[in-house]
């Protein structure tokens, strides 16, 4: 009876396979890293949808990640900045006073109105896009309509004066019936004299609860997300690399 009989030499195999895994472990790296990133993103755009009511597009990709190369030991998921001032979701993240907008510091520094405010909001009548906020086309017309850009002279003539047919927009000044207490705010006029209250005016800081936790919910996800990636990467290196 013939037989072959083969024998594996162990340690001159294990010794290549160790070398092999040396030699792949920084490209499996980083490519483990990039796939984590890239899961962590779109993770956290779907979280947005539901932390947030009817976020624009903006806010759902406000985090992005640069590819890091073969070698690198950690990938950093970066926000977008903002154009001026502090950035909204850090507000979001950590909790804290919400900075007022544009058209809120126009209304405290130029109108000139007798009572505190600090914010605006907008009521039932205010007209809204499909992402809940304002219309730019509404904002526009309420500042040009109340003046609130232009010299103060000029908008003392027609602030707080709700006489029918003098102006679209008004503001009841703090001592008038519709500008008593918790109503004061911005009235729209129509053809027939009526007056419906179109945005309100918040006489005090406006406090968000933290409520992103984008640093928690990376961790928790990055927990669970990377060891996979790096089993299936490692996997993918050894399984092109070559044997010298």
């Amino acid at each position: 009876m013939m037989a072959f009989r083969f024998t594996s030499n162990s340690k001159v195999v294990n010794a290549k396979m160790s070398n092999m895994v040396a030699v792949q472990m920084p490209f499996a790296l980083s490519k483990a890293l990039n796939d984590t990133a890239k899961t962590l993103v779109t993770k956290n755009k779907q979280d947005m949808e539901m932390i947030f009511d009817r976020p624009v597009t903006f806010t759902k990709n406000a985090f992005f990640f640069r590819r890091v190369k073969k070698g690198a030991t950690s990938v950093t998921i970066r926000r977008k900045n903002k154009q001026s001032g502090r950035h909204y979701l850090e507000v979001q993240e950590d909790g804290g006073a919400r900075p007022q907008t544009a058209m809120e510091k126009l209304f405290e520094m130029n109108l000139p109105y007798g009572g505190i405010l600090r914010h605006v909001t907008p009521t039932r009548n205010t007209p809204l896009n499909q992402k809940g906020n304002m219309t730019p086309g509404f904002r526009n017309k309420v500042l040009s309509a109340l003046q609130v850009t232009r010299d103060r002279a000029a908008r003392s003539q027609t602030f707080g004066k709700p006489n029918k047919g003098r102006q679209t927009f008004f503001v009841p000044a703090p001592t008038h019936p519709l500008g008593q207490g918790r109503r004061a705010g911005v009235y729209q006029r129509n053809t027939a004299g009526n007056a419906k209250k179109v945005l309100n005016f918040i006489d005090r800081n406006i406090i968000y609860q933290p409520r992103l936790r984008f640093d928690d919910r990376m961790d928790k996800y990055g927990k669970v997300i990377f060891p996979k990636k790096m089993r299936t990467s490692l996997k993918h290196a050894m399984a092109t690399a070559r044997f010298k």
